[in-house]
């Protein structure tokens, strides 16, 4: 039988043994063991976001501004045109007899009208193309000279601003682009009801020369409904009296 002393070894090892066990166990379990209640749960880390890069707008919006404008008309349709009957004149340093910037529909871009072009209300020193363009303008407006073109561009440009300024027009426009660059074509309907292109080609203001909407391929009616020839032909003949009543250029 065994002494005393080593039983009392063996007992003092088995209560080691038992302790590691459960030591081993406590370890192994300690994801599971509930925590403390009353200790607070440090939050959670944040994971940094990748900062948004620049959007690039479908087109039109690309070339078109938003404006502060608070009390803007959401745009009705006329065919496939969008119609803005709260547009106004923005004043801006390049704002011409034929193009000029407004603000419709809570958006800012430049306008260009559709078939007439007014001249150009300066003359160049510095660059050829543009003398040369002045002087293509002055041969179509009856042989008058680059000056005589530029005061009729002036004037073409102040009689815009007079009908234009301080009040409310409307603008009709599907978006089409100038050359692709960062101007729209369109029409503008002056609160009497006429449109401004016609205006300026009865004042005598303007040639006949830019394109109409749409193309020859796919030509797109004027908001009114008139094909390009039947616009065309209208402006034709309200320019023939211009010329007869000697208005504006065709006075020189």
């Amino acid at each position: 039988m065994p002494s005393g002393q080593g039983m009392k070894g063996k007992q003092q090892f088995l209560r080691y043994a038992i302790l590691l066990v459960i030591l081993g166990v406590v370890y192994w379990q300690r994801d599971r063991i509930p925590s403390d209640p009353t200790r607070p749960t440090p939050p959670p880390v944040e994971e940094p976001q990748p900062e948004a890069g620049p959007v690039t707008p479908s087109a039109p919006e690309k070339n078109v501004k938003p404006s502060s404008s608070p009390s803007a008309v959401k745009a009705s349709k006329q065919g496939v045109y969008d119609r803005f009957a709260d547009a106004r004149l923005l004043e801006r340093d390049g704002n011409d007899g034929d193009s000029f910037w407004v603000t419709a529909g809570g958006r800012e871009f430049e306008l260009r009208l559709y078939f007439v072009d007014a001249p150009e209300s300066y003359l160049s020193d510095r660059y050829a193309d543009q003398r040369r363009r002045v002087a293509e303008q002055a041969r179509e407006l009856g042989g008058i000279t680059p000056e005589e073109a530029v005061e009729v561009g002036k004037r073409a440009k102040a009689f815009t601003k007079q009908q234009l300024a301080n009040r409310s027009f409307t603008v009709y426009t599907y978006w089409e682009q100038v050359f692709d660059g960062d101007r729209f074509y369109g029409f503008v309907e002056l609160p009497d009801g006429s449109d401004l292109a016609t205006r300026l080609v009865e004042q005598g203001l303007g040639r006949i020369h830019t394109k109409g909407p749409g193309s020859k391929a796919k030509p797109v009616p004027t908001p009114q409904g008139q094909s390009f020839f039947q616009a065309r032909d209208r402006l034709e003949a309200i320019e023939r009296q211009a010329r007869k009543e000697k208005r504006g250029a065709w006075g020189y």
